[in-house]
C-alpha cells in the first residue's frame, strides 16, 4: 500500500475498533529505510493525535533516525535481533549494506549487532520503549538466547519476544524448535529480561488486540 492507501485503511479499522490505539508499521522493507514510513506516520498522526505509534525495525538504522521518531512522537519500537555472536548473525543475514559498503560474513554480522545494541540503548535514553523480538532458529542460536537477553537487558530493552522459526526462503531446510525448546529458551531468557508471551507468532497482517486479533 502507498501512505494514501495505509491511513484510509487505517482510518476503516479505528472507527469499526475504537478501542485501538496503537497502529504499527512493519514494512515494506525495512521501514526505517523508506521514506513512505515517515510519510505514513505523519498522514497518521495529522488525522488522529490521539494514536500511539509501534514501529518495527531490524534495528540497523535506529540510532540515526531516532531525531525523526521523536518528531512523530513514536514511544515504541520492536526491534529484530536473534544473534548476540557475529557468526550467527552472519548465518541469518545473508548481505548488509552498512554505511554505503555490501558486507557479508563475519565482519557484517559484527556490525549489525554493534549497530542493534547501539540503537537500543539511545532509544532507551530518550524515552523510547524497546521490544525485541527474537527468532529461535535451534541450529544457530539456541545456545545463546541467554546471551542475548542479557545485552537486551544491559542496554536497555523492556520485553523479549521469543518465537519460533517459520522455515522459508533460505531457511526453509531448517526445523522449526519443538514447543519444549522454546519453553526452555523463554525461561533462560526471563533470568534476564521480562518475557512477551502473548503473541503465538509475529506477523504484520492482523488487527485487535493481542491473543484477540483478526488477519486483515
Amino acid at each position: 500500500m502507498n501512505p494514501e492507501e495505509a491511513v484510509g485503511r487505517f482510518l476503516e479499522e479505528i472507527e469499526k475498533r475504537p478501542n485501538l490505539r496503537i497502529a504499527a508499521v512493519s514494512g515494506p522493507g525495512e521501514p526505517l529505510a523508506n521514506e513512505t514510513t515517515f510519510s505514513t506516520l505523519h498522514r497518521i498522526k495529522s488525522a488522529r493525535p490521539d494514536i500511539h505509534f509501534c514501529l518495527s525495525t531490524n534495528g540497523i538504522l535506529l540510532s540515526e533516525q531516532i531525531p525523526r521518531l521523536l518528531k512523530l512522537n513514536v514511544e515504541t519500537v520492536s526491534i529484530s535481533i536473534s544473534a548476540i555472536n557475529p557468526r550467527s548473525a552472519a548465518r541469518i543475514y545473508e548481505w548488509a549494506i552498512l554505511d554505503g559498503n555490501l558486507l557479508q560474513g563475519f565482519e557484517m554480522g559484527k556490525r549489525i549487532i554493534q549497530k542493534q545494541l547501539e540503537g537500543i540503548e539511545r532509544a532507551n535514553r530518550v524515552g523510547i520503549r524497546v521490544k525485541a523480538n527474537t527468532i529461535l532458529i535451534p541450529p544457530i542460536n539456541r545456545f545463546e538466547i541467554g546471551e542475548i537477553a542479557r545485552n537486551l537487558a544491559r542496554v536497555g530493552a523492556s520485553l523479549q519476544n521469543i518465537v519460533p522459526l517459520v522455515p522459508n526462503a533460505n531457511m526453509k531446510h531448517i526445523p522449526p524448535p519443538s514447543p519444549a525448546e522454546l519453553t526452555n529458551a523463554r525461561q533462560i531468557g526471563s533470568k534476564y529480561i521480562k518475557q512477551f508471551l502473548h503473541c503465538h507468532q509475529c506477523r504484520s497482517d492482523v488487527v485487535g488486540i493481542p491473543g484477540q486479533d483478526t488477519i486483515l
